[in-house]
């Protein structure tokens, strides 16, 4: 479901808290996580149990180098080539009618953080053909690819964006079951929970966590699936011992279970 990109410097916390979400595969079962894999997938709040109100809605995908553009020593991906991508994204549930219009795009997708594009595109569900909005947002996976993550009418927050993506951190999903997060995911659980994501093997998707050597140590509290905001924890780096923040956020993702999205830092902890 994500992408790379590393950077130097401590990492420091997010600007103001509020949040977001976002998934991926069965961790039981597939080899390939959902969207890592190059194809995006969605789900709707309201075929989520125990949801309250509408979850942020998420899309992934990993993109392909040749799509990428420097501009003034810059990583983007043009306007064009994000509106493509949607595109087909639009299409997860049913293809548009041919007179459809294209999905469009405002601007290229900066990989820096805080950045977002809003694009629009067609989407049909059960016969029915609506017009959504959604907001593209740069993501760093394991292994050095870039990747897009979309959400669906409203873009991340300021946490959100820092949690997943800083310039020092690279993250990743996978899908976790139909019933997760019907309930606070336990502060104990979620420890064991972002271990399995970051231990998952993407044996058939462009993400490589074989330098991912992380053992996750703490978190402070639960995560909470009604809202997209990330939780701060801590894990171990198994070869040099530092100390590094990890952080976990929920995943709706768009015709996906609900997963868990899990981001680390790639620089230590200070202090």
């Amino acid at each position: 479901m994500l992408i790379t990109l590393a950077g130097c410097g401590p990492a420091e916390g997010p600007p103001a808290p509020e949040t977001e979400a976002v998934e991926q595969e069965d961790p039981s079962g597939g080899d390939d996580p959902a969207g890592v894999n190059g194809e995006e997938e969605r789900a709707g709040a309201d075929e989520v149990p125990g949801s309250a109100e509408r979850r942020a809605l998420v899309f992934v995908h990993v993109v392909e180098p040749e799509r990428l553009v420097d501009e003034d020593g810059e990583t983007r991906l043009p306007s064009a080539d994000l509106a493509e991508i949607v595109q087909d994204l639009g299409g997860v549930a049913e293809a548009p009618s041919p007179g459809s219009d294209p999905a469009s795009c405002e601007n290229d997708l900066r990989y820096v953080a805080s950045a977002d594009v809003r694009c629009t595109v067609t989407a049909v569900f059960d016969g029915t053909e609506r017009e959504e909005t959604v907001y593209a947002h740069p993501v760093a996976a394991p292994g050095g690819g870039h990747g897009v993550l979309y959400t669906v009418d409203e873009p991340l927050t300021e946490d959100a964006r820092w949690a997943t993506f800083n310039g020092n951190n690279e993250a990743t999903a996978i899908g976790m079951g139909g019933a997760y997060g019907m309930e606070p995911i336990a502060a104990e659980q979620l420890v064991a929970d972002m271990q399995t994501v970051i231990d998952f093997d993407f044996r058939h998707a462009p993400v490589d966590t074989a330098q991912w050597t992380f053992t996750v140590q703490d978190c402070p509290s639960p995560l909470d699936f009604e809202h997209l905001a990330p939780v701060r924890c801590t894990a171990t780096h198994e070869e040099t011992g530092a100390e590094h923040i990890a952080w976990a956020l929920p995943g709706t993702f768009y015709g996906q279970e609900p997963g868990l999205i899990v981001s680390v830092e790639l620089v230590p902890a200070a202090g």
